[in-house]
């Protein structure tokens, strides 16, 4: 505390003004005015509000953003306005990186079976899924272009939730959902096979979506990865009436597959959590939330214990398939030749492969709000039409002097923003400002509360709202040696896992797995205007 007044000072207050509002007496009692987590009493934060009011107008632009990320460390409030904080980095990756700069040999190299390009969720995944085929002889390496779970992966919201809740329009539940796209994509074919192919698709993204979820709960558990996992539920909170019986549908049409999801009435929504919530909502109980770079680093750092070897900061230049039928791969770091190639890319896929422009990319922003009063119980809450999100994670949370259990807000969502290079990021006040007007409704104590970070992330985003998975078939190279898992249109938590683990069958075994039938999940879905076998052999 002490010191965040050094840097106000040093950023440009000028003697008299520290002299008028008595600083010096605050700046001296700064830290017993403070409970033992951090957050401010209520008399250090009345004296934030003196400060701001007698003195606000001669900070310079670096004392007023130094001044308020004291007040957002601290809990505290502000009457004026509120601005992007300096501090971008997410929470995710706050602290010391295990795996910085991880290189299992000096030297990378030359040869391999299978390469995973990507050492996030689905390449850890991937690579997780292939280490046992490592002890017999297989050869894996990983490469990341920086440091493994630097990008998407540590840029997310930390959730993992059975149903992705991507829509076009009012959302009306995911086999509506399925038709509607379908409808648009082929105008040709009747109603009946509309539906038919909807339900089809919805089936198989909710099956997808519980063995996604139930493989990552054993790999945790049984991998004892310290993650911070929280499996209360993901609670999903209708907007509208449209919406409401959109999701009572999806209710019932998942129970029939034997996926089953508590219905909570408005009343029950706002007793439990506290969210004045005017519509019902959906509970599944086996979601959640976790720390995503944690697990991550966790599997990995295990992996290469088995023999999987992990090269950071290696980029991808290019890579040619030879007349042998191996792929040569040039790195910044030496050249690998492999047979099979799985690219684990999501957002950064169409850099190496520009043919799979139909995934792109987006991007999103989060935020942080400091000892928030945790109403949520360990739950993720999702509104706004599945546009925006909100957990409290499991490390930060705490009881406070007075018995009430607080916590780190993280808020997420409000405008997902198209992007040219994945490598690029740009905070928007718009954003931030939409997202905070949204969270005061919900949590009234945060109004005027600045968050201590805003960071953003890199999605990958595709027309038809379901992921790339399978062998990407190009002319004068062999069949099965390219291999996409990516697309995941903000849903890494529910896919991912179970992404990387069929990747990695793909790459042993050399052809398709049956759940992921081709003319839903093919990467050349989106390279031929006719539907692929499966939508039109449905009768």
């Amino acid at each position: 505390m002490i010191e965040s007044f050094g840097r106000i000072e040093r950023q440009g207050v000028s003697v008299g003004v520290v002299r008028r509002i008595d600083i010096l007496a605050l700046h001296s009692d700064a830290n017993k005015n403070c409970e033992t987590h951090g957050r401010a009493t209520a008399e250090l934060s009345r004296a934030f509000v003196r400060l701001e009011r007698r003195a606000g107008h001669t900070f310079t632009p670096g004392a007023r953003l130094a001044f308020q990320q004291l007040v957002a460390e601290s809990g505290g409030r502000l009457r004026g306005s509120i601005e992007l904080p300096a501090e971008a980095p997410p929470y995710w990756q706050c602290g010391v990186h295990p795996l910085e700069d991880f290189r299992s040999t000096p030297r990378l190299p030359s040869t391999a079976d299978v390469v995973v390009i990507g050492a996030g969720l689905t390449g850890a995944s991937a690579a997780f899924h292939l280490a046992p085929a490592v002890k017999r002889g297989l050869r894996v390496i990983v490469l990341e272009h920086g440091d493994p779970a630097t990008q998407a992966s540590g840029r997310n919201g930390g959730n993992f939730e059975l149903i992705p809740e991507n829509f076009l329009g009012e959302y009306q539940g995911l086999p509506r959902e399925r038709q509607k796209w379908l409808a648009r994509r082929y105008p040709f074919l009747s109603n009946q096979r509309l539906t038919d192919a909807a339900e089809r698709q919805a089936r198989l993204i909710l099956q997808f979506g519980s063995r996604n979820a139930a493989r990552f709960l054993n790999i945790v558990k049984r991998q004892q990865i310290d993650c911070d996992l929280s499996e209360t539920g993901w609670l999903r909170i209708a907007d509208t009436p449209e919406e409401e019986r959109g999701i009572r549908n999806e209710v019932a049409f998942a129970a029939t597959l034997g996926i089953h999801f508590d219905l909570w009435t408005p009343g029950r929504i706002r007793t439990e959590t506290g969210i004045p919530a005017r519509h019902s909502g959906r509970l599944a109980r086996a979601n959640g939330n976790y720390h995503p770079f944690k697990f991550v680093c966790g599997v990995l750092e295990r992996i290469t214990k088995e023999g999987v070897k992990l090269y950071a900061r290696t980029p991808v230049v290019s890579f040619r398939h030879t007349r042998s039928g191996f792929v040569r791969i040039e790195t910044t770091r030496g050249i690998i030749t492999t047979r099979r190639v799985i690219f684990a890319t999501n957002a950064f896929t169409s850099t190496l492969l520009p043919e799979m422009r139909a995934i792109r990319y987006y991007q999103s922003q989060i935020l942080n709000l400091e000892h928030v009063r945790d109403t949520l119980k360990g739950m993720t809450i999702t509104e706004k039409k599945g546009d925006l999100y909100y957990n409290f994670p499991m490390a930060r949370k705490y009881v406070d002097a007075h018995g009430a259990e607080r916590g780190m807000l993280l808020v997420g969502g409000g405008l997902d923003r198209p992007g040219k290079d994945p490598f690029e990021r740009r905070r928007s006040s718009e954003v931030l400002n939409l997202v905070r007007r949204q969270t005061d409704e919900r949590f009234p104590e945060t109004r005027g509360q600045p968050p201590s970070r805003v960071w953003t992330g890199p999605m990958a985003f595709t027309p038809d709202r379901v992921p790339v998975i399978g062998f990407l078939r190009r002319k004068g190279a062999t069949p099965d040696s390219l291999i996409i898992a990516a697309g995941f249109n903000g849903y890494g938590g529910t896919y991912c896992i179970e992404s990387g683990r069929l990747a990695a069958q793909m790459a042993v075994e050399g052809n398709t797995p049956t759940e992921i039938p081709e003319d839903m999940f093919s990467p050349h879905r989106f390279l031929t205007p006719q539907p692929l076998p499966g939508i039109t052999d449905l009768e």
